[in-house]
């Protein structure tokens, strides 16, 4: 019963891109695949939506095992954007979750070599229906080649933005990287160039050992830091960038609780996004739900809007 009166009491929506969310906390995108691997567990469309698993022109088997290890801190991941492709995508994916979802909303996260690569799935998807945003990752560190020269290169990140804007009038969020010096000049030209949003962060670049063998513990090598010690990285990327641009933003980084999500919405996010925290947990998403309709309702928080970019510093 109280959970049903502090639900009540706070008003969860968020609308942003020309859609009403119903709530603010969404799966990213490599964490739950196409949602429907989720389905046997609970019910996503009590989530504002989710972020399907990075789409590439041509099916992927991704990196070398292993590619998963934790340490103390987090999780050190090179999945290597393994997919189905954007055929499979376009035919099977998005129409299932069409089907299925009444009120979660879904992103589409494209990952190209180029840009070329990257117009060319834009408008394989653009008239496909069962989604409401593209998110163009431009910054995943753990492939070869594409990736996250994007996102740290202000001519390319320019160049691929603007083309992809030119094809589609669906609205486009560019997911960026955290390693850069600034990202918030980045998030401007992301801006710059007609990005409706921005998702902040991706994974860090980074390396662990096995101290017995002396070899890498991810088969791939080198693969992306994400888990608790991302928060503080992700909460600083936003404020930052929302200094800088009047777009929304979705914060991502290393949120297990309600009051995680609190710390992106005080830096400015308007949604929020869980990953790691759904490996251990697939049910996460809805418990950070759960903890930030605690909050505020604690903290008499008519609606969660009203506390967007309400830090200070």
């Amino acid at each position: 019963m109280d959970s049903v009166r502090e639900r009540a009491a706070v008003n969860l929506e968020q609308t942003v891109f020309g859609h009403t969310f119903q709530n603010p906390v969404l799966l990213a995108s490599g964490t739950c695949g196409y949602g429907r691997e989720l389905d046997d567990l609970f019910d996503i469309d009590l989530l504002g939506g989710l972020a399907i698993k990075a789409v590439t022109l041509k099916p992927r088997e991704g990196n070398a095992a292993p590619r998963v290890a934790e340490f103390d801190a987090g999780m050190l991941n090179s999945i290597g954007l393994a997919n189905a492709g954007v055929e499979a995508v376009a035919t099977e994916k998005l129409p299932w979750l069409a089907r299925r979802l009444e009120r979660a909303r879904v992103l589409v996260n494209v990952a190209g070599e180029s840009v070329a690569g990257y117009v060319e799935l834009i408008e394989r998807l653009d008239d496909v229906q069962g989604f409401v945003a593209f998110e163009l990752n431009v910054s995943c560190p753990n492939t070869e080649r594409g990736g996250a020269i994007f996102s740290t290169r202000e001519d390319l990140l320019a160049e691929v933005v603007r083309a992809v804007r030119a094809v589609t009038k669906r609205p486009l969020i560019v997911k960026l990287a955290p390693n850069v010096p600034d990202i918030g000049r980045m998030a401007e030209i992301a801006a710059g160039e007609g990005a409706d949003g921005l998702t902040l962060i991706n994974t860090m670049p980074g390396l662990r050992f096995d101290t017995e063998t002396r070899r890498a513990v991810l088969g791939a090598g080198t693969g992306g830091v994400s888990g608790p010690a991302l928060l503080p990285i992700g909460v600083h990327a936003v404020w930052q960038a929302r200094r800088r641009v009047d777009i929304p933003i979705i914060g991502v980084g290393g949120i297990r609780s309600g009051r995680d999500a609190v710390q992106y919405l005080l830096a400015g996010a308007t949604l929020v996004q869980i990953g790691t925290a759904s490996f251990a947990d697939p049910r996460a998403g809805l418990r950070v739900l759960s903890g930030l309709t605690r909050w505020g309702a604690r903290n008499g928080a008519g609606a969660l809007a009203d506390i967007v970019g309400a830090g200070s510093v």
